[in-house]
């Protein structure tokens, strides 16, 4: 991200399934509703209650998008970081308004009140998703590079 972006993490659950979609020129793009509820301390009641629910709109772009369509269902609890930004539109009613919405960086299930199984996909283990370039000679010093014929288990 660049110098000077606002960037959050924002932990709720999906309000739908995503969609993924794609540009004219065919790079995969997905948006979805993260809706993040707050719990307060009721002292008169003496339990928890539900405060404000914050809804924010996200959208990941390439093989982020392809995992997180794969992935991820309506409800789901994510963890999500990326940069806040700011937009305007015109209501149905011809007012201007402003919003926000979060340019996603990463995305991940949250395992408070779950289980997740992770698999590799061949596009991130090979390095064409942006990491850099992991074949050849920095596959060997690497553990986690391109897969060979070794086993499951982790090289420690």
């Amino acid at each position: 991200m660049p110098i000077g972006e606002t960037t959050i993490t924002l932990v709720g659950n999906l309000t739908a399934d995503p969609e993924l979609r794609h540009t004219s020129d065919g790079t995969p793009w997905i948006s979805f509703n993260v809706a993040s509820n707050s719990r307060n301390w009721d002292k008169t009641r003496a339990e928890w209650g539900e405060g404000k629910t914050l809804f924010l709109r996200c959208t990941a772009w390439r093989w982020l998008a392809q995992n997180a369509q794969a992935t991820l269902t309506k409800g789901t609890r994510v963890v999500v970081t990326g940069a806040l930004r700011q937009f305007e539109y015109t209501s149905p009613d011809g007012v201007t308004r402003t919003g926000f919405g979060l340019d996603v960086e990463d995305i991940a299930v949250s395992l408070r009140y779950a289980t997740a199984t992770i698999h590799r996909t061949k596009d991130a283990a090979s390095g064409s998703s942006g990491q850099g370039d992991r074949t050849a000679s920095g596959a060997k010093d690497d553990p986690w590079a391109v897969a060979s014929s070794a086993s499951d288990e982790p090289p420690f």
